[in-house]
């Protein structure tokens, strides 16, 4: 009688250990445990939207450096590495430049967070400061300027992300007259992990 009582409490224990189903394990074996690190980085995984490039990625930029008639809208090109998200506020540090006719230039440092706008859409503001050069064709005429910037895009299946921003450079007040100029970019953001 032993051996069928101590099957009989092996199975009772089995069902009533996975929710009243009765479990195919054969007797004799354990269920495998689950470490806690498997378990924060599956909940982790569950949490994280599925939209959010944690990769760090290349953002190619091209349109107008200043919308302003006067300055015949001058072409602009920039490229901009970004990191993968720090921190619990999921800040993204990153470094680019941009470029324009008549030697114009601009070497930055900024700092960005995606936030999510359903499931394929984000919204991207971000700051920036760097060097700018011969800024005076376009307006900012100090060499140290801040841009600021928002940016909307859709990413598609592959990773890649088509979007439209707008910037702001000025010195930021620290000199006057303090002043800056506008530009409306079309980018593609590449993620360089898959």
């Amino acid at each position: 009688m032993r051996p069928v009582a101590a099957l009989l409490l092996g199975g009772l224990i089995s069902c009533c250990g996975s929710s009243g189903t009765a479990s195919a394990q054969p007797a004799g074996t354990s269920p495998a445990v689950e470490s806690p690190a498997d378990s924060a980085r599956r909940d982790e995984a569950s949490m994280r939207p599925a939209h959010a490039l944690d990769s760090p990625s290349l953002v190619f930029a091209a349109g107008v450096f200043a919308l302003v008639e006067a300055y015949d809208y001058p072409y602009s090109f920039g490229v901009t590495y970004v990191a993968r998200p720090l921190t619990t506020w999921r800040l993204s540090p990153g470094a680019g430049f941009a470029v324009g006719p008549d030697g114009i230039a601009f070497m930055y440092v900024d700092v960005r967070r995606d936030f999510a706008l359903g499931e394929r859409w984000s919204f991207t503001p971000s700051l920036a400061t760097g060097w700018f050069i011969n800024g005076d064709v376009i307006g900012p005429r100090d060499h140290l300027e801040f841009q600021s910037g928002i940016q909307f895009s859709r990413r598609f299946d592959n990773g890649l992300r088509l979007g439209l921003a707008g910037l702001h450079i000025s010195n930021g007040g620290l000199e006057q007259p303090n002043n800056g100029t506008e530009a409306v970019l079309l980018t593609l953001q590449l993620p360089l992990q898959r």
